[in-house]
């Protein structure tokens, strides 16, 4: 049975008086428009308590009024100050303030110096680079240099000529926004414009970035307590059923990835990590060879966003 059919058959099980034939065109069409609104703000169970147009509006228009979930109009600098993205945005943008012209290497990337520079505060650490394994610290080699550099490029802040970067009229005008408006901004930037996939070779382009905004509100609902990662992948794929629990290995065409560990990277350790909303703990329990990932929404979570209801 089709949806389609799936719903009629309902819709005429609340109006039998349809199938009997005693209601007008007219009449048909304002209870089909009822019974389609109802349906619409009726909680779904395979949404965690949100209702399609709940759901629409997460995955459409995440950041708006009519989101379940959203940024608030202002923070304090304290909360600001715990934000390791905005921070080192703020970082490169003093650089740019700085060097009105900002060199960039031969390939196009920010200097190892200035690399060294976003990296020596140790606001984000790549476990590669601090176990040695990789000695040079570069934007090729950091994954966080390389999206603060592409965020800032989406963002309109920046110019690129001649191998400088430089500040547009618009970034100018940016830097004198108060930190609160900068941080909307960025973080905007990073969700909307940035595509996640851009950091690692997985050619998938939606995995882990596709209802992000939905995967925030399983944060919000069940952060406090510790989880594996693997819960919220679980959930995601609840809700969305049509989503491949397997994706093509970008280098071999006979192997799969689980999504779950493309949810891991790009949402998890990236996203949700850089912007200081999780804590992350490596788990290894007894009889299982390697490691788990387990995160819980961190105290700068509930300071950054505002969870509403709208009736």
């Amino acid at each position: 049975m089709g949806q389609a059919e799936e719903l009629w058959k309902a819709f005429l099980a609340q109006h039998p008086e349809v199938a009997a034939g005693k209601v007008s065109l007219d009449e048909l069409n304002g209870k089909l428009a009822a019974f389609n609104q109802r349906r619409n703000q009726t909680p779904h169970v395979d949404f965690e308590g949100l209702s399609p147009e709940q759901m629409h509006h997460l995955l459409h228009s995440p950041l708006s009024t009519d989101s379940v979930i959203g940024l608030k109009s202002s923070y304090e600098e304290t909360v600001l100050d715990k934000i390791p993205f905005f921070v080192l945005m703020e970082k490169l943008w003093k650089e740019l303030q700085t060097n009105l012209n900002l060199k960039l290497t031969p390939k196009g990337n920010l200097s190892i110096e200035a690399c060294k520079r976003l990296y020596e505060d140790k606001m984000l650490v790549q476990e590669d680079i601090e176990r040695g394994i990789t000695k040079k610290i570069s934007e090729d080699n950091v994954a966080f240099i390389r999206a603060l550099k592409v965020c800032l490029q989406l963002g309109g802040y920046v110019k690129k000529r001649k191998n400088l970067l430089s500040l547009t009229k618009t970034g100018e005008k940016g830097l004198q926004l108060n930190r609160s408006k900068q941080f909307v901004k960025v973080f905007t930037d990073f969700t909307t414009q940035f595509n996640w996939a851009y950091m690692d070779y997985v050619e998938n382009a939606t995995a882990g970035q596709f209802a992000w905004a939905f995967s925030l509100y399983l944060l919000h609902k069940y952060g406090e307590e510790w989880k594996e990662s693997s819960f919220y992948t679980n959930m995601l794929l609840k809700a969305f059923p049509m989503i491949s629990p397997l994706i093509p290995h970008p280098m071999y065409a006979s192997m799969e990835i689980e999504y779950e560990r493309v949810y891991q990277w790009r949402f998890v350790e990236h996203f949700a990590f850089w912007f200081g909303l999780v804590e992350l703990e490596q788990r290894k329990e007894q009889g299982i060879y390697g490691y788990k990932l387990f995160l819980r929404k961190s105290d700068l979570f509930d300071k950054i966003f505002q969870v509403q209801f709208n009736s």
